[in-house]
């Protein structure tokens, strides 16, 4: 039996960061089960392609940059921003019917996302929300944390609605009271309220609320010891291994104490998806797990999840 009967999810995905692109250069990444070349024209928009020549498969990450589009090293057939063939040196015109695979990307809350779907025909389905907080000036990027996981993206995704393992696994005072699950369209909301752990022994109020769309990238807001953004974006490199990032915007940034409980508040999430990483990478998915009372959130969030995977 496979771990996951699921193939990957569509959506929009994180494949880099704005400066990790600059004029010039042709950055290689794996993700979706290939490799992708991004690369900017002339006028400094963003492409994202497969990065295989569909003339006879070479790696375009070994070409290079001419007047806006892409040259393969191993013929010199040249590619547009649209994936189209638009000259091969030796033949004298191109061709019209071959055509490199192109990701649409976009830029967004300092973020470069790349659209996936099994069909390569299909144009986005829904567009990257913009998270508040990026351009409010009473938050500011603290942090950014990359972790490499065996698991597929779904089993990551669930433990928002798996208000269970907060107690078993991280230690918090008590399981979460999950207040709303709403999931409507491509879009997904969770708001609940949660018992932190302080020094002092005493639990702290607080409240953790979810904001998503599509499967691959939601903001987490936190209310307790202190007030954070979280920007949680995951992206499938193949079925079974998936790239998580945690964007940690905090409020007040300059205020000396927040910056010390901001310290330690980022430690703490941080510390606890490593201590959820070898559960995840050991377990399996089971389609009619036998559950507890008030554990409904999870197939809710399941049913929400099932649309996002299609066969061509």
């Amino acid at each position: 039996m496979a771990r996951f009967p699921f193939p990957l999810p569509f959506g929009w995905f994180k494949v880099a960061e704005p400066d990790e692109v600059g004029p010039g250069e042709i950055v290689t990444r794996r993700y979706f089960g290939t490799e992708l070349v991004l690369w900017r024209d002339g006028e400094g928009t963003l492409h994202g392609h497969e990065a295989y020549c569909p003339h006879l498969g070479a790696h375009l990450g070994d070409g290079a940059l001419e007047d806006g589009c892409l040259r393969c090293a191993f013929h010199g057939w040249t590619w547009d921003g649209e994936g189209r063939n638009v000259a091969i040196p030796y033949a004298g015109r191109p061709n019209p019917k071959a055509r490199l695979r192109a990701f649409p990307v976009t830029e967004a809350n300092g973020i470069v996302f790349a659209w996936y779907h099994p069909d390569p025909d299909q144009a986005p389905l829904y567009e990257v929300f913009d998270v508040e907080e990026t351009g409010d000036p009473a938050y500011a990027l603290h942090s950014t944390h990359t972790f490499e996981v065996g698991t597929c993206l779904q089993e990551m995704a669930e433990n928002g609605y798996d208000a269970g393992h907060f107690e078993a696994v991280h230690s918090h005072p008590r399981a979460g009271v999950i207040e709303e699950v709403s999931l409507d369209g491509f879009e997904r909301v969770m708001r609940s309220r949660q018992e932190f752990p302080s020094k002092s022994g005493r639990p702290r109020p607080g409240r953790i609320d979810v904001f998503g769309r599509g499967p691959g990238f939601a903001v987490t807001r936190y209310q307790g010891p202190i007030t954070a953004a979280l920007l949680g974006a995951s992206t499938p490199i193949d079925e079974e291994r998936t790239r998580l990032w945690f964007h940690f915007y905090l409020r007040d940034p300059d205020d000396e104490r927040a910056a010390r409980v901001a310290e330690a508040f980022v430690s703490s999430v941080s510390r606890e998806v490593t201590q959820d990483i070898p559960i995840w990478e050991r377990k399996r998915y089971l389609p009619r797990p036998q559950l507890a009372p008030g554990e409904a959130p999870i197939l809710e969030f399941r049913r929400w999840f099932a649309q996002f995977y299609t066969e061509v």
